[in-house]
């Protein structure tokens, strides 16, 4: 996420408190219930005046995981949202980050010797996941998700790697063959073991992994490229992932936005979509995309400020068309009482909102089998479209479509096939539009940006 820092200081506080009061647990769960109480009589926070329910149905979920105050917390989960419980594994906050595991591998850059752990591996990661057994404020049961942070690079060049002796010494691989299996699935123990152990510590709820993807993210990989080139560049992955895939019980694609641009649609689009093909030789577990309603903070012109409302509404639809299951909002603001929320959440719900209110038949539906793949829809700068055929008929349809390519006050048509009826559906300036079509009428479905509030765009409130 490049943000861990951030979002890892509310676990801070967390763990410091159980350490130094371990004696006052009962009185805690006192309290939180009085302050939960409490809060029924008080109004919301400011920032919800505008914000509209997005309770999901058929298998379809919507999480929240803004860290910061938890009166938020409260409100984002009475409007529909799911909690998460995110852990960043690797930290040491009681120690004051002394047995750091990202630190002992920054020491050992390069970073190719998967041997090479600290001894203190297992306790860290286990008295970090005991954390989140302990909390009282966020659910720990199947109706969350528990998400590993752990992102780290490794020496992917297996040639670079294999001609360390002391790391072919300690694969005990004779070929490169062997080395490459040997040494993926040492590298993987980094990031399924601290999965495995949360299953033991905290059962009931779902493990996932944010980090390493059965599609690694990427943006410059795909645009341009044709499908042999994709392949290609992310041939490693699926080798890579076999070995973590028992561990997970989801799977998640990141699609935090780096352009103000077109082709950051189809970069959604894309991600997902290649994450959930890839993912169906494991079986039929979840993909969630991870989103952000802020620019990432890689990009030094826009880096933290707020995402344009066209971009928004992509961010909260687009990944339900092309395979996930799942939406999750990430952010770490606000962290205190009187920070605001993101100026674009009512716009980010009420285009989320169509997705809930279709929820059902967006589940159960079945995409067009001659639809393109986004990557060459985005290749050839051709608008965004993905049809679903709700089950029971050729009679109905819901329709994703949108033109990124033209300007916000433009128009142009797009002719699509839905069954035997053939319609022209109008695109109208960047909207990310929802039709729902039931035989010859058509229904849009569309947002306004109108209801954006002033953005935040100060990076840390």
């Amino acid at each position: 996420m490049n943000t861990t820092l951030a979002k890892a200081g509310w676990h801070k506080s967390r763990s410091m408190w159980s350490r130094a009061f371990p004696a006052i647990g009962c009185l805690a769960l006192l309290c939180h219930s009085l302050a939960a109480a409490d809060e029924e009589q008080t109004p919301p926070p400011a920032g919800w005046e505008n914000v509209r329910s997005v309770k999901m149905s058929g298998g379809l979920r919507a999480f929240w995981d803004v860290n910061g105050a938890p009166r938020h917390q409260a409100v984002a989960i009475k409007h529909g949202f799911d909690p998460v419980n995110l852990l960043n594994d690797y930290s040491d906050y009681p120690g004051r980050q002394k047995r750091n595991i990202n630190h002992y591998l920054h020491e050992r850059k390069p970073t190719n010797n998967p041997w090479d752990r600290p001894d203190y591996f297992e306790e860290l990661l286990r008295r970090n996941i005991g954390s989140i057994a302990k909390r009282t404020d966020v659910s720990t049961d199947a109706t969350s998700l528990f998400v590993h942070d752990i992102e780290f690079d490794f020496e992917q060049d297996m040639a670079k790697a294999w001609a360390d002796p002391v790391i072919r010494r300690a694969s005990g691989a004779t070929t490169l063959k062997e080395f490459q299996e040997a040494y993926l699935a040492k590298w993987a123990e980094w990031f399924w073991l601290p999965c495995r152990w949360g299953k033991e510590i905290c059962p009931k709820l779902p493990a996932g992994l944010y980090g390493p993807q059965p599609f690694r993210r990427d943006y410059w990989g795909i645009v341009g490229k044709d499908a042999a080139q994709i392949d290609g560049t992310h041939a490693l992955d699926a080798v890579f992932w076999k070995h973590i895939d028992p561990h997970v019980d989801f799977y998640i694609a990141s699609v935090y936005i780096f352009y103000d641009d077109p082709g950051s649609v189809y970069y959604i689009a894309s991600n997902v979509e290649e994450n959930f093909n890839r993912t169906r030789q494991f079986g039929n577990k979840p993909v969630y995309a991870y989103s952000w309603l802020r620019y990432h903070n890689s990009n030094k012109k826009i880096g933290g400020l707020e995402l344009a409302p066209w971009l928004v509404d992509a961010t909260a639809v687009v990944p339900y068309f092309h395979g996930a299951r799942g939406n999750v909002l990430w952010g770490w603001e606000p962290q205190s009482k009187g920070a605001r929320l993101y100026g674009n959440l009512p716009v980010y719900a009420d285009s989320l909102g169509r997705v809930a209110d279709l929820s059902e038949k967006i589940a159960k539906a079945e995409p067009a089998a001659d639809d393109e793949p986004a990557h060459a829809l985005w290749k050839t700068k051709r608008p965004l479209l993905r049809r679903l055929r709700v089950r029971g008929g050729d009679d109905e349809w819901i329709v994703l479509a949108m033109n990124p390519w033209q300007m916000h006050d433009e128009q142009s048509e797009i002719k699509i096939r839905c069954g035997k009826r053939t319609f022209t559906l109008e695109l109208q300036g960047r909207h990310c539009d929802i039709f729902h079509i039931i035989g010859d009428k058509v229904k849009r479905l569309q947002v306004d940006y109108g209801k954006a509030g002033e953005p935040v765009n100060n990076s840390v409130l």
